[in-house]
């Protein structure tokens, strides 16, 4: 049995990453800081790259948890656009995040992305990719990435997640499916390169 510290505070990935390691083994033992009491971190993502801002992550934890620290870095890239780096940053523009309800953040998010969609003709290729970081107790690094090819849409498929609005709008091409409508089973199979992912970083 592996103890394995997330290290993270968004409720939405500590799920999704629970969900993805139990395909992997069962018998993992996931904390989380809120399991272990330890204060939020307010971590400055000043990387260079996706796994340059994994490694910041699993980072600043180091010497306060007594297992392996898993981290990731998520960026939503489109053909034609590159890696869109801020879109929350983009969609806010002036306005003060602070300001806002979820729910309003959620829907200038939502807008956002329909409006690139939308500049290349209401749809186009484009592809989560991700980096993940593990430091182990002797402190050594791996690293891995993943990359899942989607089609961005201007059109809502179903009710737009609050944190995720941009799921509402793609389908995978791996099942040719909008991932909103996705069963349990289509979810694992658009999720395969990043369950493969973690399975390369925890051998």
């Amino acid at each position: 049995m592996k103890k394995i510290f997330l290290a993270t505070n968004n409720h939405g990935k500590i799920e999704r990453f629970k969900n993805l390691l139990n395909q992997i083994d069962n018998t993992f033992e996931i904390y989380t800081p809120q399991d272990l009491n330890i204060e939020p971190l307010d971590i400055e993502e000043n990387g260079k790259t996706l796994s340059e801002n994994a490694i910041i992550k699993a980072k600043a934890y180091l010497g306060k948890v007594d297992m392996s620290i898993l981290a990731n870095d998520t960026g939503f890239y489109v053909e034609g656009e590159g890696l869109v780096e801020t879109p929350k940053r983009i969609a806010l523009g002036e306005t003060n995040e602070r300001t806002l309800t979820k729910e309003e953040i959620g829907e200038k998010l939502l807008n956002f992305w329909k409006g690139v969609a939308t500049k290349y003709g209401g749809k186009v290729d484009a592809a989560w990719v991700e980096s993940f970081a593990l430091i182990d107790l002797n402190g050594s690094i791996k690293i891995v990435d993943s990359r899942r090819e989607v089609v961005l849409t201007d059109q809502e498929f179903g009710k737009a997640h609050i944190q995720m609005p941009v799921r509402t709008l793609y389908y995978s091409k791996t099942t040719n499916k909008p991932a909103i409508l996705h069963t349990q089973e289509e979810e694992v199979l658009e999720m395969s390169p990043v369950i493969e992912a973690l399975r390369t970083i925890l051998n």
